[in-house]
């Protein structure tokens, strides 16, 4: 009778143990903002990958600055080194395989830019710098990228002092007018599960580990490109 109450007791103890570790693993607090997929306009086929910019460069670290634009408010924090260039990487990896789009790498501007910013004539706003540069490049659209925050995590994949956290915004504009046919944004830290129980699935496929900054970010590209506008092809005539 003893030995079976050992037991059990035993056995409640590593359950609630267990429970524990569980829910101190890490998860998250997320916020992806991932849209149905909608057609993109005729003749939209050339698009041009505009370089990421590090938006807490110009706001400065853990202020609310608001995206240039579509206004959306993000909290700024450290951007890794060289976080900018990762992620207009990614960015054309992830989309260059689509056959009913072209791309125009992000190389292709650094010149444009230049010289529309060496015009001292020229007073460019966020936006009429995307539009011209598209323009001189013979793009039908533009598609820009902001950075507010890409800390990354300090410790390891099971124990972290600081969690990674990452927050940023792409945009695809049209250069005839102007208009934003299209937006995605991510911003998350890192949390445990004990922190956020809702984000179980997160937790699972994370296998529950404490993740990079570029894992986080990549991540999060990849969701919010899964509504990436299709083409929208006319009907063929018979």
């Amino acid at each position: 009778m003893y030995k079976n109450k050992l037991q059990n007791k035993i056995t409640v103890l590593i359950k609630i143990f267990l429970l524990t570790v569980i829910l101190f693993l890490p998860g998250c607090r997320t916020n992806v903002v991932v849209k149905e997929n909608v057609p993109l306009p005729l003749g939209t086929k050339k698009i041009l990958i505009f370089p990421f910019k590090n938006m807490s460069a110009v706001y400065g670290e853990n202020v609310n600055s608001r995206c240039p634009i579509c206004g959306k408010v993000f909290m700024t924090g450290k951007v890794a080194e060289d976080a900018d260039n990762m992620l207009t990487e990614q960015l054309f990896v992830l989309l260059k395989d689509r056959k009913d789009i072209k791309l125009i790498p992000s190389s292709q501007s650094r010149g444009v830019v230049s010289d529309l910013l060496s015009d001292d004539k020229k007073k460019l706003s966020e936006q009429d710098l995307l539009l011209e540069t598209g323009r001189a490049l013979d793009a039908d659209a533009v598609l820009a990228g902001h950075i507010f925050r890409f800390r990354e995590r300090i410790g390891t994949r099971y124990s972290v002092d600081l969690p990674a956290s990452v927050a940023f915004g792409i945009h695809l504009i049209r250069v005839a007018d102007g208009r934003l046919l299209w937006d995605g944004h991510f911003d998350e830290t890192q949390q445990s599960l004990f922190e956020n129980l809702f984000q179980l699935g997160t937790f699972l496929r994370r296998k529950a580990r404490w993740i990079t900054a570029n894992e986080m970010a990549v991540s999060g590209l990849k969701d919010i490109l899964k509504s990436f506008p299709v083409s929208n092809k006319p009907e063929s005539k018979h």
